[in-house]
């Protein structure tokens, strides 16, 4: 499975179609490893022209202290194009979560997706 997201995730930050299913929404989070850390994309995907409202949420605790990034925007979808709208890399990243919220486009339901370590 690992290897299956790391292809499409190449995919997607080559702006080439992905060959992976298409996501429940038009927005979604990927995770792979990035050297002793991890990387947080926010990775989207749309069978119409459309604008998706994102706020993505990223947490750390360390034995130090602990972070807490926040972003959000607007991602324009094409269809049949994949898009990376947002990635955050985390080094060393001990104990992690990432929430992401979507207003969808047109009149589907927001919904919330969140991964963590």
């Amino acid at each position: 499975m690992a290897g299956m997201t790391s292809l499409w995730l190449a995919a997607a930050l080559a702006g080439a179609p992905a060959a992976a299913p298409a996501p429940a929404g038009p927005l979604r989070l990927v995770t792979e490893p990035s050297g002793n850390g991890i990387r947080i994309s926010v990775v989207g995907e749309s069978a119409v022209s459309c604008e998706a409202q994102y706020l993505l949420t990223v947490s750390t605790k360390l034995a130090t202290g602990s972070n807490r990034s926040v972003q959000r925007g607007a991602a324009s979808l094409r269809p049949g194009v994949v898009t990376v709208v947002a990635t955050v890399t985390l080094g060393n990243a001990g104990s992690w979560s990432a929430r992401l919220r979507v207003e969808p486009c047109g009149t589907t339901k927001g919904y919330e997706e969140t991964k963590a370590s």
